[in-house]
């Protein structure tokens, strides 16, 4: 997906602070007092430029794409992510690299921009969000992890902007996060307005389906979702849970003073990884960090604390690790797939 277009696809969640002085953010350190329990292993290497979610960081106050920008295969094994050759490329490409062995990487998409990349739960297929030049609809797409140019199209004669896509545990259905404008004015002046909803696409009917307001969604065996809302009172994403059977909604995690999105659940269904936002000394120091919650609502615990946005996070198979882009570890603050075995 071209730059320009994240803009659309910003969730507003925002965090407010008061002070408006300009800091340096040092990047540099790989890890930070407060995660001296972790060791951190880089996984991408310093010659990919590889795209995280924008962050747009307004005098303090953060708003960012809620969508995940990478994933990991079901073996472990692989990695796909969105990157470009040369930093003033507008087109980002869907790319599979190992997590062990080697430093190359296969890139799997060409003349399509994409975001949102995930893999299916037999590792043969990729998801992601994609948008051809000239155009600002973007569509939901398949492609095959290994071989092949097809790109196959599930979403194209819906209207809106569709991204975040991740797969059903059968793999039949695809949820996404659906994204509506529509525009006023205040006087002669036009005001975009975008509101968000869950659907599905069942691969083989290609009926689609409406669920709930809202972003990022994750699903859970047992027919149910993990989704980002925002609160209407603080404007703060919240991590809600969906019973697709029911149409039960339950809350998971809520904070007045910090947002939260991407949910993403462990193997065992029973812990959480998600972003949230952290409230710096001063404005320019707010930033995004991962935390953990039960999915019982217990247990909530900050992860990461690291100056430098970390986001997009995702577990390992086996639950003892967990995989999330970080802009620590190099001087410009870029982004690159990190990983650390969580300490139970």
């Amino acid at each position: 997906m071209s730059r320009s277009l994240f803009f659309y696809l910003i969730i507003l969640i925002t965090l407010t602070v008061i002070s408006c002085a300009i800091t340096r953010i040092d990047y540099l350190p790989v890890s930070v007092p407060q995660e001296g329990g972790y060791q951190f292993r880089q996984i991408t290497s310093e010659d990919q430029i590889i795209w995280g979610p924008r962050v747009i960081n307004n005098a303090g106050k953060l708003q960012w794409f809620t969508g995940s920008m990478f994933d990991i295969s079901p073996d472990g094994d692989r990695v796909v992510y969105v990157g470009v050759t040369s930093p003033d490329q507008t087109i980002g490409n869907v790319y599979v690299r190992s997590t062990t062995a080697g430093r190359s990487s296969i890139q799997r998409t060409f003349g399509i921009s994409a975001t949102g990349p995930g893999f299916s739960p037999d590792g043969n297929s990729i998801c992601f969000s994609g948008t051809f030049p000239g155009q600002e609809k973007s569509n939901i797409c398949l492609i095959n992890t290994n071989e092949g140019s097809a790109i196959q199209h599930l979403t194209e004669s819906q209207p809106g902007v569709a991204s975040a896509p991740v797969f059903s545990s059968d793999g039949q259905r695809i949820f996404y996060t659906r994204g509506m404008a529509s525009t006023t004015y205040v006087g002669t002046t036009p005001v975009t307005t975008w509101t968000y909803s869950i659907w599905s696409m069942d691969k083989n009917t290609s009926i689609a389906t409406q669920y709930v307001e809202g972003s990022s969604p994750e699903y859970i065996p047992g027919d149910k979702l993990l989704f980002t809302k925002a609160n209407t009172s603080t404007s703060q994403g919240e991590i809600w849970m969906l019973d697709l059977k029911s149409g039960q909604e339950t809350l998971i995690l809520r904070d007045n003073l910090r947002g939260f999105s991407t949910p993403k659940i462990s193997a065992d269904s029973k812990r959480i990884l998600c972003v949230g936002s952290v409230k710096g000394t001063t404005p320019a120091e707010s930033n995004l960090d991962i935390f953990m919650v039960n999915i019982d609502g217990t247990g909530f615990r900050q992860i990461t604390f690291h100056p430098g946005n970390d986001n997009s996070p995702c577990w390992a198979p086996d639950g003892k690790s967990i995989y999330f882009l970080s802009q620590r570890g190099n001087e410009k603050g870029s982004y690159h797939v990190w990983s650390i075995d969580i300490i139970n």
